[in-house]
Order: C-alpha cells, then structure tokens, then sequence
C-alpha cells in the first residue's frame, strides 16, 4: 500500500468539479424546499386567509392607515413633520411593514390577498435558508429535514398570511446568520458587515432584533471567524447594524424631537410584561393597552390619555412607563428573574393554530394534498419537537460542534434572554424555531444513524 507521500495527488480541477458539484445540488435543493414551502403556504392560505385576516385587526388598520398615507403622499412625508405620516401614534410600531404594504399596493392595489401572498413567499425562501444554514454548519441530510420541518411547520405557515410583519422579520436574521456561516468563503469582513445590515432591517419590521449584532457579535463572532479577524467582524458586524437603523433614529429626532432609536412601545411592553405575571395584582398594573392608557389618565388627571397610547405626549409617556416598571424590577429582582425564567420556557412551545385546530379544508383539487399536509402538521406539537430540541442540543455540545452551536443558538438564545424581559406574544419570538428546527433534525439524523448501525450490526451476525 502506498504511503500518503507517494499518493497520487487529486487534481485541481477534480476538486472544483466536486465543489460545484455540491453548489449545484445544494442549489437544486434550494429551489426544491423554497417551492415546497410555498406550495405549503398556498394550500394554507386557501383555507385560512380569511380567519388570518381576523387576527389583530386593530395592529393590522394601523399598518394599512400608514401605508396608504405613504402612498398619498409619497416616501418624502416620512421625514415630514407636519405630514400625516408623521401621527405621533404611528411611532408605536417600526414602519418598515407599512413601506412593504404601499409597495404591494402600488403593483395589485390595495389587496389583502396579494399582501398574504407575498409574505408566503418571503417565508418559503426563509425555508430555503434554514436548509442552507444547516447543510453548511452540519451535513446536507440534516439540512434537507431542517427545511422539511421549516417548510411543513403550521405556525410558520399560519403567521406567514396575518397581515403582520412577524415573519418577513424573520427572513433578514437568516440571510444574516448565512452570511455570517459562509464568511469562512472569503471576504469575512464585508459579510459581517452585510450581515449587521440585515440585522438591521429586520428592525424596520420589528424592534425586537435591535440588541441583537451586539449580542451575535460577542457570543457568535469568536466561534465563526479565524483568529485574525474576529475583532474586525465583530465591529463591522455592529457598524452594519447601527448604519441599517440610523435613518430611522435621525428622522425619529428630526420630526419628534427626541432620541428614539425605532419606535416607542419599550415601557408599554415592560409595564405589561410584568403585569402578565402578576396574577396577584401586587403592584398595580394593567396587562393590557386599554388599561394602561385609562391608568394614565386617571392618575394623570389628563382624560384624553385614555384614547391612545401615544397620543398626547407620547414620548414622555413611554419613558415613564419604562421607569415605574424599572422601579418594580429593582425592588423585586429575583421574582423577576423567575418570571423571565418562565418566559423564556414558554418560547419553546410549539404554539396551536387554526391549521392543526379544526379550520376546515378546502374542496376541489386541493382537498386530498390539504388533508395530507394537515395530518403531517398536527405533528408539530411541544411534546415532540422539545425533546427533539433537547437531544440535539446535547448531541451538538458533546461533539463540540461549536460553529453550528454558534450559528444555529445565537439567535434563539437573543430572544430567550432579551425578550423574557417584555410582553411577549408567541408571533414575537417564531426566529427561534426556524433555526431549532435544524438542531431537531440534528437529533433525528443522529438517532437514525444509531438505529441503522444497530440493525446492520443485527444483520450481520
């Protein structure tokens, strides 16, 4: 047998063909699980887009009130101040979404339809990325059942046609943590950056993700660059971040006259998160939006409080709010530790939707692939997928597989740690799952490869 010295070397030109070969059937997958997930999506939305309508009307009529005023009076009114844009109770939410409704409506007019399915889409190529993500941290097989587990998920698919922007939030943090797992590829440096970019326009949807590049920065960063860089990634990682969400910052201090880095709505969200807890009612808070604005008003002695949120003196409203809750947290900071404990936990659960709950399936052509895809997602349940999360958490740490733990947890653990410190709703924190997914099919792979290692080893005796 020969030695390693006097082997034939592979050529070159072998080895790029091999690499394009993987690009090419990594590619072929891609389009395969994206088209899956749409299709998914669509048989979805043939039997619930009307019961997705229903969800939030409230939230949703103040999206489409901005949008059609961004229509009306053109993206310029943004930076307006005297411009109805500029209603200070439309700083409550980012308005990247009301900018993503006025462009839907500009191609299809004002269509809820076309609206639901172009977050279809959005969340089909937010499968395809979880199937990259996986395929490159861990093997192409795991991938393949991660985007499977993306594609099929009934509360991926559910929250993908509420006329919210929970989900297409989603899609920037994946693209971010692809960039950040392929930044070995070259130019690490420019994918940091870009992907501090898409850390950032994920705020312009939602506010949740603004502490996040910080956060990836330190905890990821280390573990996904080589030694001579990581400092410079994690900087340009930031700098990308803080550069997506500055012309946000700058028109919020041009019109409003104050430092708003997004949005307001953290005092809101703190105030009731600790009040969702509160089954006592030890301090006095409301948990809800109504309560808390007729709160105000009666100890303000200001009645028009009460009519909404941030509409008079919004600003300084919220920043009392933030400061009553920090003087709760302060005098009770173990009970709120448990309660963030308790959040956190609450995340992992696999919510129940209309899709696995009863709304019924659509006659015609759709009905058989319907019945099928809606027996496959009453899968989807805690009981099942938490132990999956588990087993592969632990497979991945005891084969310290710390680039894959880095970019497939640096995400989720964000959430469980920030946003247990506020009100949260389920549709808040889906980001953690599209990448546990992936550590679930991390666990079914290796449980496979030990069954078949035991039934081969039975069959050969």
């Amino acid at each position: 047998m020969p030695s390693p010295a006097q082997r034939t070397p592979v050529p070159e030109e072998h080895t790029r063909a091999g690499l394009r070969r993987g690009s090419g059937r990594r590619a072929v997958a891609f389009a395969l699980v994206f088209a899956a997930a749409f299709g998914v999506r669509l048989l979805c939305w043939r039997d619930v887009r009307f019961e997705a309508d229903k969800v939030q009307t409230a939230v949703t009529e103040n999206y489409r009130h901005m949008a059609r005023l961004l229509g009306e009076n053109g993206a310029a009114s943004f930076y307006d101040p005297g411009s109805p844009t500029s209603e200070p109770d439309l700083l409550g939410h980012p308005p990247g979404y009301p900018f993503v409704l006025a462009a839907v409506y500009g191609v299809c007019g004002e269509s809820d339809a076309a609206a639901q399915i172009f977050q279809a889409a959005c969340d089909a190529l937010a499968a395809a990325l979880v199937f990259l993500i996986a395929a490159e941290v861990l093997t192409f097989g795991v991938g393949v059942v991660a985007g499977a587990f993306a594609t099929l998920a009934p509360q991926l698919c559910w929250n993908s046609l509420m006329l919210l922007p929970d989900t297409l939030a989603v899609l920037p943090l994946l693209a971010a943590v692809w960039l950040l797992v392929r930044a070995r590829g070259g130019r690490p440096v420019l994918k940091a950056l870009g992907a501090g970019v898409l850390f950032g326009l994920s705020c312009w949807l939602r506010a949740n993700a603004l502490l996040l590049a910080p956060f990836v920065a330190v905890l990821a960063v280390p573990l996904l660059f080589g030694e001579g860089v990581r400092v410079r990634a994690a900087l340009a990682l930031v700098a990308g971040a803080l550069l997506a969400v500055a012309p946000l910052t700058l028109r919020n201090a041009v019109v409003y006259g104050h430092f708003i880095p997004v949005s307001l709505g953290a005092g809101q969200t703190l105030l009731e998160g600790i009040a969702d807890y509160d089954g006592e009612q030890r301090f006095g808070l409301p948990d809800t939006d109504a309560g808390l604005t007729r709160m105000e008003a009666e100890e303000a002695g200001r009645p028009e409080y009460a009519a909404a949120l941030f509409t008079p003196d919004g600003v300084e409203r919220d920043r009392r709010r933030t400061r009553r809750a920090l003087a709760v947290v302060g005098e009770n900071p173990f009970w709120f530790a448990s309660v963030m404990l308790r959040r956190a936990g609450s995340m992992l659960r696999l919510e129940r939707t209309p899709l696995t709950s009863g709304a019924p399936v659509s006659e015609g052509f759709a009905r058989a692939p319907g019945l099928a895809l809606r027996g496959v997602q009453k899968l989807f349940i805690t009981a099942i997928f938490l132990p999956l999360y588990l087993a592969g958490l632990l497979l991945l740490v005891l084969q310290r597989k710390r680039r894959a733990l880095a970019a497939l947890l640096s995400v989720p653990l964000y959430f469980l740690c920030v946003q247990s410190a506020l009100h949260t709703e389920y549709r808040y924190v889906l980001a953690v799952h599209y990448l546990l997914f992936a550590v679930a099919a991390f666990a079914l792979q290796r449980a496979w490869l030990a069954a078949r290692s035991v039934l081969f080893k039975r069959a050969s005796r």
